[in-house]
């Protein structure tokens, strides 16, 4: 049976991007005040949301004293890549190129960004050869 990949919302991006930029166990307290210094979101809404990331299984919850704290379960450039996965297998036919070529075409590139692309290019072509 194929392995699901578990996709986050826009408002658990924002949450998992906090969490792990934080490199070490949060409380939802530390993570409403760091996403939404002005009160943007409730308490609540915050709790809500890191105990749905806890049951989709981004992050571990354990209690500490009288507050939970809770800890990403898998490293960003992993969820990353299965995010990326189902988007080129939904949207590109499965081909990672063909996403590359879109977003490059589609996209105005700044030189720095170029560079920094055609080095990635040329560093995967050397290690194909």
């Amino acid at each position: 049976m194929k392995k699901q990949i578990r996709e986050l919302s826009t408002a658990e991006w924002e949450l998992m991007d906090v969490i792990w930029k934080a490199k070490a166990p949060v409380t939802v307290r530390q993570v409403l005040e760091t996403a939404y210094p002005h009160s943007e979101k409730a308490y609540t809404t915050v709790q809500t949301l890191m105990n749905i990331l806890v049951d989709k299984g981004f992050l571990a919850r354990q209690k500490e004293g009288r507050v939970n704290v809770y800890t990403p379960l898998a490293p960003k450039d992993v969820i990353l890549q299965g995010s990326l996965s189902k988007i080129a297998q939904r949207m590109f036919e499965g081909s990672f190129g063909a996403m590359a070529s879109f977003l490059v075409r589609s996209t105005h590139l700044k030189p720095n960004e170029l560079r920094e692309l055609r080095k990635i290019l040329d560093q995967q072509a050397g290690e194909k050869t």
